[in-house]
């Protein structure tokens, strides 16, 4: 360029990636967009936590019902009560990562992937999970119900006092989709039920959660609340048309249009999820240097 000692090649391409809203050829983010203050995600945060109360108590109350129901000795209505109190866990979402191994009790995966029922940390909802569809004894499971009912009420405790970052909240609709496609949707988190379209149907609802608390920070920035809600929307609908009689169908039951309908919403919506964070930036970056100025 003329005046600076920029090449009109790599200027051209500065301006290019800031157009792009991408980053400059020092691998710098850039942005025209001015940074949104850090504390102004404090309102969504603390929206999201009574969100998240909600449904918690809900699980608890659940969890509490399918000790009643293993009790009692029916095995499809404690499949049933599991499905429920499964599916009200799952509509926590944004919370994944925030409690260690407390989660990892509740999900049942503290003994990592392969588990066995010798195993200490094979509990929560992934043992019961387990014993419901391979035939054990309902009340053996009530132990294991018994104790998840106590960490329900231990997570509902730590809710409160947990501090999420705002580019970690930016991030969590788009990380929540990613893992309900991989884990859910394969089936590979619900071996024994294949529940994973009742689960990732709830994943859903935590993301249409934090998406409608983030709305107010999105609203005039870029397009990207327009994108993420077109996207959101074609997704919901998609469900609302599985559900049958009160329930979603399990993965073997999904023909392979509705897969195929399916993968190809989940990669239009985890594009525009992917502009939340870049939209939502609270820090400033360098632009590329002006027309006639020094680089």
């Amino acid at each position: 360029m003329v005046g600076t000692d920029v090449s009109a090649a790599r200027y051209g391409e500065e301006v290019a990636a800031q157009e792009d809203f991408g980053v400059n050829l020092a691998g710098e983010k850039i942005s025209e967009l001015a940074p949104i203050p850090a504390g102004r995600f404090e309102k969504p945060v603390r929206e999201y936590k009574a969100y998240a109360h909600g449904w918690i108590e809900r699980t608890i109350r659940d969890a509490k019902a399918l000790g009643v129901v293993l009790a009692a000795g029916s095995r499809p209505g404690a499949e049933r009560a599991w499905e429920k109190a499964w599916g009200d866990y799952m509509h926590l979402g944004a919370d994944y990562g925030l409690f260690g191994e407390l989660e990892e009790e509740l999900d049942g995966t503290a003994g990592g992937p392969q588990t066995s029922p010798s195993d200490p940390g094979f509990v929560g909802f992934r043992r019961l999970e387990w014993g419901l569809w391979t035939g054990r004894p309902l009340r053996s499971l009530s132990g294991y119900d018994h104790r998840l009912v106590a960490d329900l009420i231990r997570l509902r405790a730590a809710v409160p006092g947990v501090e999420i970052d705002a580019l970690d909240y930016a991030t969590r609709g788009h990380e929540i989709i990613e893992d309900a496609q991989r884990d859910l949707m394969s089936g590979m988190d619900v071996p024994w039920s294949h529940q994973g379209l009742l689960g990732t149907a709830a994943a859903l609802a935590s993301v249409e959660e934090v998406f409608q608390t983030l709305k107010p920070l999105l609203s005039g920035r870029e397009n990207t609340e327009g994108e993420v809600e077109n996207w959101l929307v074609r997704l919901h609908e998609l469900f609302a048309s599985l559900r049958r009689h009160g329930r979603y169908p399990s993965l073997d039951q999904m023909g392979e249009p509705e897969h195929e309908r399916f993968n190809g919403y989940v990669a239009g919506a985890l594009s525009a999820l992917q502009m939340v964070p870049s939209t939502l930036e609270t820090e400033t970056y360098e632009a590329p240097p002006s027309i006639g100025g020094k680089g």
